[in-house]
């Protein structure tokens, strides 16, 4: 039988012969000569019927974009019977986010399963993932050097992968092991910065044009626009530009937000601006990139960047690390020592935490507490020159 799908095609085999003068290629039927013609005939028939009520099931569950190789795979064996291998099902579901521009949720699912694989191997089937494979992972991440929290990012990916093979009927929800394993986090020490040493960063003076002068710019529009992703960032178009305020959606949470530009953010913005150029940061070399390599010159630009902070950090002899979390996480605790309330605070930088009550007024009266809050942490600040 002929198997066709998205114009390639394959052969199903019926296990029948017959000679070629028994066969009628016009009805696709067994000719009356052979001795078992009606038998034959009736097999072919209730093949097909079976073939096509699988179709009809198949396209219920998996919708009409399927590889040629699966979906051949799926009429010829026992739906129940066929072992989803671990690897294999993440590749698709990677390629699904990928389609939907979830690169970050694709990325977070491939780190989890190479070291899914690196443990179990290429060839774990997705229903040998239990409480007891749970803990036996866990123990060899700690023999590995990884810390709480990097299992924990690990583990929550596992979570997602797995729940999304029970919806798809490509994992036996009775082993699901979340029911008992509990993901456990460790809270890690502050990477705020006193509003004293934001300022030392912000009037550090360094070669125009040089990588450090272009990750410390970076660190201060981070701040200045309420700790925006670097991602995000980076990503701005000049269409986002509406008047005084920058309009984009988190990549993350495709959250709306609306940040009024203060001066030190138009001052930086000038710096940059390049006509030629849709990107407000075109130094990033985003123009004419594919959205699939998006996510690929963020993490080098993002490392490149730190790298950078790192060397001003440790000029400035600040204790910590220096990296562009430090610049949101600096602007939140800045906040909290002007008196802004945390439900403020969780508001403008997006978090899900604060009160449903503060959430609503926020939103009722628009913008205008947070640009104001923002405004005053920013007049803190001296102005950067070019």
């Amino acid at each position: 039988m002929r198997l066709t799908n998205q114009g390639s095609s394959t052969s199903i085999p019926t296990g029948m012969k017959v000679h070629h003068s028994e066969w009628d290629s016009n009805k696709q039927r067994v000719l009356k000569k052979h001795a078992n013609q009606q038998d034959l005939n009736l097999a072919l028939k209730n093949m097909l019927l079976d073939y096509e009520q699988k179709l009809v099931e198949i396209e219920a569950k998996k919708g009409n974009h399927i590889g040629l190789v699966e979906l051949k795979e799926l009429l010829v064996n026992d739906q129940s019977q066929v072992e989803v291998k671990f690897q294999d099902f993440v590749l698709g579901q990677v390629r699904h986010l990928q389609k939907q521009g979830r690169y970050g949720n694709a990325q977070s699912y491939l780190t989890a399963s190479n070291r899914v694989v690196d443990f179990a191997g290429a060839t774990l089937a997705i229903d040998n993932i239990d409480y007891a494979f749970l803990l036996k992972l866990e123990s060899h991440l700690i023999e590995t050097g990884v810390g709480v929290n990097g299992i924990a990012a690990y583990m929550r990916a596992i979570r997602a992968i797995i729940n999304s093979a029970g919806k798809l009927g490509k994992y036996d929800m009775a082993n699901y092991p979340f029911r008992n394993y509990k993901i456990r986090t460790q809270k890690t020490i502050s990477r705020a910065e006193s509003i004293d040493v934001i300022k030392q960063i912000a009037n550090l003076e360094l070669p125009v044009g040089s990588d450090k002068f272009h990750a410390r710019n970076t660190f201060m529009l981070i701040f200045g626009l309420i700790g925006i992703s670097f991602i995000d960032l980076i990503n701005l178009k000049k269409t986002d530009r509406k008047g005084n305020r920058i309009v984009y959606k988190r990549r993350k949470t495709s959250k709306l937000y609306s940040i009024k530009i203060t001066p030190i953010v138009e001052e930086l913005l000038k710096i940059y601006h390049v006509e030629a150029s849709e990107y407000l940061l075109p130094q990033f070399g985003l123009d004419g990139v594919p959205e699939s390599r998006v996510r690929h010159h963020t993490n080098l630009g993002l490392k490149f960047t730190n790298r950078y902070l790192k060397q001003i950090g440790v000029e400035l002899d600040i204790t910590s690390t220096l990296t562009t979390y430090v610049a949101r996480y600096s602007w939140a605790n800045i906040a909290k020592k002007q008196g802004y309330s945390k439900d403020l605070i969780a508001e403008a930088l997006g978090h899900n935490y604060g009160s449903a009550v503060t959430g609503i007024y926020l939103d009722c009266y628009g913008d205008e507490v947070i640009d104001d809050a923002n405004a005053n942490i920013s007049s803190l600040l001296i102005s950067i020159s070019a």
